[in-house]
C-alpha cells in the first residue's frame, strides 16, 4: 500500500481529489440548506483576488479561478506546519462530505432490505431521507458509528508527519484499507 509511485500522477489524482471534496463540501452545505437548516448564502470569494493572504500559492490543490483558497487568512503567517495539519484536515472534511453525499443521495433511490434496529422495529425502509433520518436512529447506532469512525481515525488513518497530507500508509485503492496503491 505504498500509493502512487509517479510524481505527475500522484499530483494529478490528489488535485482531482481536493477539487472533488471542495465540491462535496459545499454540495452537502447546499443540501442541509435546501433542508432548512439556514436560509442565507455566505461569502462571494471572486471579491478575494486581490487579498494578500496568499503564503502558500504554489501548494498542491491551488486552482483556477480562485487560486490558494484561504478567505480567512489563517495561513498569512506562514507556518508550514500549520498549513499542513489544515491541508490534511481539508482533505479529511473533503472526503467525509464525498461520502455524505452519497449517503443523502442514495437512500431516494435505495433502501436495505430488513431491519436497522430489530429490537426496536424499526425497518430501514421506516427511517425517513435527510436530516428526518437524525432523530429516528436509536442512540446505540450513533454509538456504533462514532466508536467505529474513532477506530478508523485512530488506527487506519492515523496522520504521520512523514508522508503528505492525507496520505495515509494503510489506505489504498479508492480509500481502503491495506489495498493497493491508487491507479
Amino acid at each position: 500500500a505504498d500509493g502512487i509511485d509517479d510524481p505527475e500522477k500522484r499530483k494529478r489524482s490528489l488535485n482531482a481529489e481536493l477539487a472533488n471534496g471542495r465540491l462535496a463540501m459545499m454540495a452537502i452545505t447546499g443540501m442541509f440548506f435546501q433542508d432548512g437548516l439556514t436560509g442565507s448564502a455566505w461569502g462571494d470569494w471572486s471579491l478575494y483576488t486581490d487579498s494578500p493572504l496568499r503564503a502558500f500559492e504554489n501548494e498542491l490543490g491551488i486552482q483556477a479561478p480562485v487560486g490558494f483558497f484561504d478567505p480567512l487568512g489563517m495561513s498569512k503567517d506562514g507556518d508550514v506546519g500549520a498549513f499542513k495539519r489544515r491541508r490534511a484536515t481539508e482533505l479529511k472534511h473533503g472526503r467525509v462530505s464525498m461520502l455524505a453525499c452519497m449517503g443523502y443521495i442514495v437512500p431516494e433511490y435505495f433502501k436495505f432490505p430488513g431491519y436497522l434496529a430489530p429490537k426496536a422495529d424499526l425497518a430501514f425502509a421506516d427511517v425517513p431521507n435527510g436530516l428526518a433520518a437524525i432523530s429516528k436512529v436509536p442512540e446505540a447506532g450513533w454509538c456504533q458509528w462514532f466508536a467505529f469512525v474513532g477506530a478508523l481515525e485512530t488506527n487506519i488513518f492515523a496522520s504521520d508527519a512523514s508522508r503528505d497530507p492525507g496520505d495515509y500508509a494503510n489506505a489504498g485503492r479508492l480509500g481502503l484499507p491495506f489495498a493497493d496503491g491508487i491507479d
